[in-house]
């Protein structure tokens, strides 16, 4: 255990400053010089105490360490302390005295031994209190860190699961359009393979660049706009100084295929799918469709995505719905 040497000392002078004031009061017809001794042997006093106490912790640990052994090593520490304080004490005054007439108090009354013994208990529950305090620091963050890692690794398997998903769809278009139209088909093979370049060059990736995932998005537009033969409308607003703030990699296609997974998509009522940017959040946005029944949904793909972002931006994930609209908002990383 170490505590700032600047901290300690600050509090060492503080304290001094304290006892001087109140021995101007108790005492106010003594001289300066002898205000002026005796809070210079008291400031010596708390500087050796306080570094003989800090040595004395950091031997004791290597014998009973705290993390084992907390209330006996207090316990011992404690008693060990205050006999060491009581012994500067008495030798610091015992030096002093013999060059200026302090009349200090007898060598065994009873209030100095419990001054110093109140001194180390001081110094001692300094030492202890910051030890439990950068424990529960540390614990803190161990917590925060472990949670923000589940997270990362329900968002995965998300896209995990939606990969295999979206590759069966895709490749039973590609299979329709091989009959159809062959170049067509060329070109969504193409897109596809773009797609899946950008899944795996990110994969690793905390966070992107809002441009890296719009040009992938452009992509994966196209092969939902070939799959769905126009029954779907995208309408992209991009401000140009969003572009380069941050964003989770792939999330534009998860939300996306979110919004097919839950609504009919038609030529008669196509879906209209709105990503827009307000310099703060990216929105995907669509009109509800709702289908009469959604295939392998649990309903928590939005919930990981939340809880994913309550570590990489101060501002949460946000959704919007009414009877006509939903709408989630992505926090942008700056």
């Amino acid at each position: 255990m170490s505590i700032k040497r600047r901290y300690s000392y600050s509090v060492l002078i503080s304290i001094n400053i304290v006892m001087i004031i109140i021995r101007l009061k108790v005492f106010p017809n003594e001289p300066p010089s002898y205000h002026i001794i005796l809070t210079i042997t008291a400031l010596l006093l708390f500087i050796l105490g306080w570094e003989s106490t800090v040595l004395l912790d950091r031997l004791l640990e290597k014998i009973i360490p705290i993390s084992k052994k907390p209330l006996q090593k207090i316990c011992i520490q404690i008693i060990l302390s205050a006999l060491l304080i009581i012994f500067i004490s008495y030798s610091i005054f015992f030096i002093a005295n013999l060059f200026f007439d302090l009349q200090i108090i007898p060598m065994w009354n009873s209030v100095v031994y419990l001054m110093n013994f109140f001194i180390a208990v001081i110094f001692n529950l300094t030492i202890f209190g910051y030890y439990y305090f950068e424990e529960w620091k540390y614990n803190l963050v161990s917590r925060s860190h472990l949670e923000k890692d589940q997270a990362m690794v329900r968002y995965d398997a998300l896209r995990n699961q939606l990969n295999p998903h979206f590759l069966f769809n895709a490749l039973t278009s590609l299979n329709s359009l091989i009959f159809e139209n062959q170049q067509l088909a060329s070109e969504f093979l193409q897109q596809l393979s773009k797609v899946y370049r950008y899944t795996l060059q990110n994969r690793d990736k905390d966070v992107v660049s809002l441009k890296t995932e719009m040009d992938f998005v452009k992509h994966y537009i196209s092969l939902m706009k070939t799959r769905f033969n126009g029954a779907i409308q995208f309408q992209i607003e991009i401000a140009e100084e969003d572009l380069e703030k941050g964003i989770v990699p792939v999330i534009s296609q998860m939300l996306i295929e979110n919004v097919v997974k839950h609504n009919s998509i038609t030529l008669e009522n196509p879906l209209l799918i709105q990503i827009k940017t307000d310099g703060t959040y990216l929105m995907v946005k669509n009109n509800v469709i709702k289908k009469t029944q959604v295939e392998n949904s649990n309903k928590l793909g939005l919930e990981n995505l939340k809880d994913l972002y309550k570590y990489l931006s101060d501002k949460g994930l946000r959704i919007e719905s009414d009877p006509n609209n939903f709408a989630v908002y992505i926090p942008l990383i700056h």
